[in-house]
């Protein structure tokens, strides 16, 4: 009976069992426990996985957010067990836990809001974003408009002037037609080809290249 309660007791004082774990900076820290350091990697885990970090400063301010959590974590657990890895917790002690806990929150609050890990911050952030897109498909939405003009416009210009070609092939006699470059109606055809058609297309392939090209992977 003596041996199991001498053992039992040896048991309880154990103290903390240090394990290595990696910040996100890639430094070697210790934490207090075995299940400390489950607690610590998969916060890490989870948060690079969501996130992108690729600041120096934002790698900082992560690896000052995972030690306070991890000290929330640590508190939080002698609360509840009413005991921290040296044994039973005082009342003056579990006061000071207590105290601990309020002032790191505001702490954590303010870093996971400067990193933008906040509801508020990603919701923010979220309708910012489909605002920026919408004013960037309004932006969009009229330059294609002003192609569409200007493509009108030549259509419009283009046909008269092929209208205007077939009238002077009609009225003209072989001669006439000889001197102005319509010798047969197989001249307007190629007319159409070699230039109705390339002017047509030069507004789109103007457009592509020097307006669509820049926002064609965005909207």
């Amino acid at each position: 009976m003596y041996v199991a309660l001498v053992t039992s007791t040896a048991l309880l004082n154990l103290g903390p069992q240090l394990t290595d774990v990696t910040t996100v900076a890639g430094h070697k820290i210790q934490v207090m426990s075995a299940e400390e350091a489950r607690y610590y990697r998969s916060q890490k885990t989870k948060y690079l996985a969501e996130n992108k970090f690729t600041a120096v400063t934002d790698q900082a301010d992560l690896d000052r957010l995972l030690f306070m959590e991890l000290l929330v974590f640590r508190w939080t657990g002698w609360l509840a067990s009413g005991r921290d890895y040296d044994g039973l917790l005082s009342p003056n002690q579990e006061d000071q836990l207590r105290k601990n806990l309020k002032e790191v929150s505001p702490l954590i609050s303010s870093v996971k809001n400067d990193l933008g890990l906040t509801k508020s911050q990603r919701d923010k952030e979220a309708f910012e974003s489909v605002g920026q897109y919408l004013v960037d498909l309004k932006a969009r939405a009229k330059e294609h408009g002003v192609r569409r003009e200007k493509q009108l416009t030549a259509a419009i210009c283009l046909t008269k002037e092929l209208f205007s070609l077939i009238g002077t092939y009609d009225r003209s006699n072989e001669l006439e037609r000889s001197k102005i470059g319509l010798e047969s109606e197989a001249d307007i055809v190629d007319w159409i080809r070699s230039a109705m058609k390339p002017q047509f297309d030069a507004i789109d392939e103007y457009f592509q290249t020097h307006q669509q090209k820049m926002w064609v992977r965005k909207v």
